[in-house]
């Protein structure tokens, strides 16, 4: 069974993933519940100091930075959950063989395409409004770490996966 604190732990790593240097004035209401805040702030904190440090930002670029990140992180939100249900139709559809609604898996990738064109497009709009004030080695750098974090939220999630494949198998 996977622990709370590890569940938090991941919860919160996908939170700064689309909004790292967003910090803890900032909670993410009504997600869960007040006794995962603190390690919500402590996270943001760390993420936000680590940007800022590795990127050699200045105050007022960590408080650009974290403007146009809130400008953003519904749009990109709200897109990778629509790319999660075209992903989950196609699935769906996949998993019923020759019986499979071929209209409907069309439908779907047709929609991810879509969406995957309009994240692109969303991506480039930011790093054009991240150009206004950081470096492109900052914004490369930025990138890089954001990556990286995408990167363990996903090893993350394997290992969840795993243990939870493996605590089945047990029963």
């Amino acid at each position: 069974m996977i622990s709370m604190t590890f569940a938090r732990r991941a919860l919160l790593a996908l939170s700064v993933l689309t909004a790292t240097p967003v910090v803890a004035q900032q909670p993410m209401a009504g997600r869960r519940d007040s006794a995962a805040r603190p390690l919500e702030t402590r996270v943001r904190q760390r993420m936000a100091a680590v940007v800022k440090d590795r990127l050699a930002l200045t105050d007022d670029q960590m408080r650009q930075l974290t403007v146009v990140n809130a400008s953003y992180e519904t749009r990109r939100r709200d897109l990778l959950a629509r790319e999660r249900e075209s992903r989950s139709a196609i699935r769906e559809e996949l998993a019923r063989g020759k019986d499979a609604d071929q209209s409907r898996v069309q439908s779907a990738l047709d929609t991810l395409f879509r969406l995957q064109r309009e994240r692109i497009d969303v991506a480039e709009q930011e790093q054009r409004d991240l150009a206004k004030f950081m470096q492109p080695a900052q914004r490369a750098g930025y990138l890089a770490l954001q990556e990286q974090l995408r990167r363990r939220v996903e090893e993350m999630r394997s290992r969840r996966a795993r243990r939870a494949g493996a605590a089945g198998a047990r029963r």
